[in-house]
């Protein structure tokens, strides 16, 4: 376990054996050794899959967990945890060791009169920092995909266009989860919140972080509609030249099925030049229809 104490200069402190930590840091078994903490019940529930965040507002606490993805696509989350705040106390449950830095992430920012609340934004707002370079990462890769769809390029592009329509839509439904928990941080949590300002200002940037992602998404679901319409348009170039190819040949069938009955009363059959009058037909029938067609914007 790890305790904390809000320093004069806003910095967090390891708390001292007999002083009062305002923020804990435990792993889940600690946790569930920890009977004196409240809430623990129903949090050890909530431990057992983080699958997105949200936030609990209950008599004299608030509890919830939150998930930070990976901004670098990988499967998985990047940070994940439960959280348990009352007015003088912040309970962090995370097992992976990620938050044994939380003095660094911090880094000296907290007013010296601020709450435990506090430090579980300045978590949050850490872990958004490089959000909005992310997403404007994803959209140079949405333009580059762009490029090679309009120059007909396209082969590969349908499995990374899918890959970032999956990153964004996770983005998505993680801003709006944010924004969502920092909304009721700010409006509902009054009993454990000291200032709910600084959450209304998070709460506003995770939602125009949701708006950016949701455009993106759009952007992408766009592209690959042009992408599908290119396939489109090329199934059906080739299924006209095949249609073409054999209307063209389809004349020249019958002639080859009526001359192939070797009748003996057919005027060609002892011709002298039956044979070549017979090439001759095919040639020109063949050369009518692709005259025809070609006037027709067919080939």
């Amino acid at each position: 376990m790890l305790r904390y104490r809000i320093g004069e200069n806003g910095a967090l402190l390891p708390a001292e054996p007999g002083q009062a930590a305002c923020v804990r840091v435990l792993t889940t078994e600690e946790f569930r050794q920890d009977a004196a903490g409240p809430g623990r019940r129903q949090m050890l529930h909530s431990l057992g899959s983080i699958r997105y965040s949200r936030a609990e507002v209950l008599p004299r606490y608030v509890q919830g967990v939150v998930r930070f993805p990976d901004k670098h696509g990988q499967p998985g989350p990047h940070l994940a945890l439960g959280f348990i705040l009352d007015r003088d106390s912040l309970t962090l449950i995370e097992s992976a060791g990620k938050l044994r830095d939380l003095p660094e992430k911090v880094d000296g920012r907290l007013p010296a009169d601020a709450g435990p609340d506090r430090v579980l934004l300045l978590l949050a707002e850490r872990e958004s920092e490089e959000d909005i370079l992310c997403l404007q990462h994803i959209e140079s890769c949405l333009e580059s995909l762009e490029e090679q769809i309009l120059a007909d390029k396209g082969e590969k592009v349908l499995e990374q266009l899918l890959a970032v329509r999956k990153r964004l839509s996770e983005l998505n439904a993680h801003y709006e989860q944010m924004s969502a928990l920092a909304g009721v941080m700010a409006e509902e949590a009054a009993d454990a919140v000291r200032d709910p300002a600084p959450w209304r200002r998070f709460a506003n940037m995770m939602w125009r972080l949701k708006q950016y992602a949701s455009l993106l998404r759009e952007y992408a679901m766009q592209l690959r509609e042009v992408l599908q319409a290119q396939q489109d348009a090329r199934q059906n170039r080739t299924m006209s030249i095949l249609t073409v190819v054999t209307t063209i040949f389809l004349p020249l069938t019958l002639l080859t099925g009526w001359y192939g009955m070797n009748f003996a009363n057919m005027p060609e059959l002892r011709w002298r030049y039956g044979y070549p009058a017979a090439i001759a037909a095919a040639v020109v029938i063949a050369a009518a229809e692709i005259i025809y067609f070609k006037k027709k914007k067919m080939l």
